[in-house]
């Protein structure tokens, strides 16, 4: 399993959105071009829940960061955090 899809399911998850909703490269932002338009409470929700998911903490992190699932993927693994760590540990 792919950081990316994590992500995504975190996102789907958190926010209650159809799996059809978000791709890797779906601004989370953004409204324009099928963007989220994410505001700062989901942004927290969704860091929480990576934050529980890969026991880290996101002090660090900026906007450019958090464009996208890609992006997001991009600074956890900058972080350290490796696809392998992806994998399910208690499905």
């Amino acid at each position: 399993m792919s950081l990316e899809t994590v992500i995504v399911a975190i996102i789907l998850e958190r926010l209650a959105l159809p799996i059809e909703s978000i791709r890797s490269d779906t601004p989370l932002f953004a409204s324009a071009d099928g963007g989220l338009e994410l505001d700062s409470l989901a942004s927290l929700d969704i860091l929480a829940g990576l934050s529980d998911r890969f026991d880290l903490p996101f002090d660090d992190i900026e906007a450019k960061d958090f464009q996208t699932v890609s992006t997001l993927a991009q600074y956890l693994r900058a972080s350290g955090i490796k696809d392998e760590d992806a994998n399910c540990r208690s499905c």
